[in-house]
């Protein structure tokens, strides 16, 4: 994503949200959101985020609850308290129990109302994120397009004798 355009992403009070975007944009659009909303946040992932590495500068801003289970998501959500919470999409924490993706995509809806908002952070869609799209108020979807490489023009030799032969 360009950085004009990524400067001006932001999550809209009270709604769930979803970012679809490459790992590279991912890094950079918490930072982003982070430097503006006032308040703690809740950063929730698997046991292996991608994204919140990066985050370090922002450590004394957010809470980092991981899950390894689906059932803990819904735990964490319970038992929420910050204004805000990011989630890091991790597909495996669903893969036993994806029956309970309308109940995580409802709780997050709630938990985005009654806060300043919920962000869901993945890479690229997969059929766990389709199942929570009913529950999304927006969702941000970011491909990058690689540019068609020009043809290159082989050049012919002429056949063409010259005068001297």
């Amino acid at each position: 994503m360009s950085v004009p355009l990524l400067s001006q992403f932001s999550v809209s009070n009270g709604t769930f949200t979803a970012f679809i975007a490459p790992v590279e944009d991912l890094t950079e659009a918490p930072g982003l959101f982070l430097r503006k909303e006032p308040g703690l946040i809740l950063y929730l992932c698997g046991n292996y985020p991608v994204i919140l590495p990066t985050l370090t500068r922002y450590s004394d801003r957010f809470v980092v609850r991981r899950a390894l289970t689906a059932f803990q998501i819904l735990t964490i959500l319970d038992e929420a308290y910050q204004s805000f919470l990011i989630f890091e999409h991790d597909r495996s924490l669903f893969e036993e129990r994806a029956d309970l993706l309308p109940i995580i995509g409802h709780r997050c809806r709630e938990y985005a109302k009654k806060n300043s908002g919920v962000l869901l952070l993945a890479p690229y869609p997969d059929m766990y994120i389709q199942a929570l799209e009913p529950f999304f108020h927006r969702i941000f979807l970011v491909q990058h397009m690689q540019a068609e490489k020009a043809a290159k023009k082989k050049r012919s030799r002429s056949k063409q004798l010259s005068l001297g032969v």
